[in-house]
């Protein structure tokens, strides 16, 4: 059976759930003594190493790596490839939108991985997707699609472009989901004006099929695109292309919290404190179990000027995520700024006890703030 890479967009993943599944965190790999256990890049990377055979425990690994930063795509997108990677029949019954395969509990949860991924960047690395694909049966060396993601996964971009753009030429309406593949291959070029087209005219397409009642994966998924497009367009400079993304992805999806967010950032550089602080309110009541957004709320409330009001805050964000370093470095000065000079102590020895040693700048900026609050001056 020949093995084709699928026209869709971002998939049914972006059918699943974005809130964090509770669960019990397994346990932490053993990494090389030189490793960094403070740093999430090491987990990373001993996970992508150990994909192909122990693909259970990259998953591991993955998970560790999204808790110490869960600021970061990657990892989500890790645990998405190490899941199907365990059962290749479940993978291939998943591209054949076998119903009863959708449905399953676990593959909504893995789905969910994937569209969490996407919120934290829509262009999140995704080097290990052809992994997947290349376990399934059958020839599937031969096929355009796979030969693009081929390319990728060893960042050869100008080839993945060429050949993704093959399978555009070929059936335009077909593979409009390839235009977010070769956005993909632009972005770490950096030629973020050229992804934007392939955004563009991605969304210009979904919108015809809205009219003409054309039915696809990526129809639910147009609020991410217009994401995209808006993170595109901050990226070389353009506040107000970015905003009317925003505010256009926000028309999809009134309840999308990573527009919200962006949106308070561009509130926040245009001082508009008001607007700034109702957006990221906004962002953390649609997504409060996200202690990533918690920590942005919390440090823009500080930043504002409002630190009493950050201080519970970045409280729930360390709860949320206790092993992620930046939000007791945040709260530490929240806390000093109310006058809590015991308190910012003990966030500050808390931060230095997680803070990942390539973060030399902050560590010493903390121990040396840490020195003048014991000293009492």
């Amino acid at each position: 059976m020949g093995v084709i890479v699928r026209p869709w967009l971002l998939g049914v993943a972006l059918l699943g759930a974005s809130a964090l599944c509770a669960q019990e965190g397994p346990g932490r790999p053993n990494l090389a003594r030189s490793a960094d256990r403070n740093d999430w890049t090491a987990y990373f990377d001993y996970g992508a190493a150990a994909i192909r055979s122990r693909p259970r425990r990259a998953d591991s690994a993955f998970y560790w790596a999204s808790r110490l930063d869960p600021s970061r795509g990657e990892p989500l997108f890790g645990r998405w490839v190490a899941f199907w990677l365990q059962d290749i029949g479940r993978f291939e019954a998943y591209l054949e939108e076998i119903p009863s395969t959708l449905t399953l509990p676990e593959v909504v949860r893995a789905d969910s991985f994937y569209r969490r991924s996407l919120e934290r960047n829509p262009f999140v690395p995704q080097n290990l997707r052809v992994l997947p694909y290349a376990a399934l049966p059958g020839e599937w060396l031969t096929d355009v699609g796979t030969q693009g993601w081929l390319a990728y996964a060893k960042g050869d971009y100008r080839s993945a472009l060429e050949r993704f753009g093959r399978l555009v030429i070929r059936n335009p309406q077909r593979y409009v989901g390839v235009h977010y593949y070769r956005a993909l291959a632009f972005v770490p070029m950096h030629h973020f004006d050229s992804a934007g087209a392939e955004m563009q005219t991605l969304i210009s397409t979904l919108r015809r099929r809205d009219t003409t009642g054309t039915t696809s994966h990526v129809y639910e998924s147009k609020e991410l695109v217009e994401y995209g497009i808006g993170l595109l367009a901050r990226a070389q400079g353009d506040g107000a292309g970015a905003r009317a993304a925003f505010e256009r992805s926000l028309a999809e999806n009134l309840g999308f919290a990573p527009a919200h967010a962006e949106l308070g950032d561009l509130a926040f550089e245009r001082r508009d404190w008001v607007a700034a602080a109702a957006e990221y309110g906004l962002a953390v009541e649609l997504a409060p179990s996200d202690g990533w957004m918690r920590f942005r709320y919390g440090s823009l409330l500080a930043n504002i000027g409002r630190p009493a009001d950050a201080v519970p805050e970045l409280k729930l964000a360390i709860e949320l995520e206790p092993y992620f370093a930046d939000p007791y470095l945040a709260l530490s000065a929240a806390l000093e700024a109310t006058g809590e000079w015991q308190g910012a102590m003990r966030a500050i020895e808390d931060y230095l006890a997680r803070a990942p040693r390539r973060a030399t700048e902050l560590i010493a900026r903390a121990q040396r703030r840490l020195t003048v609050l014991r000293s009492g001056k």
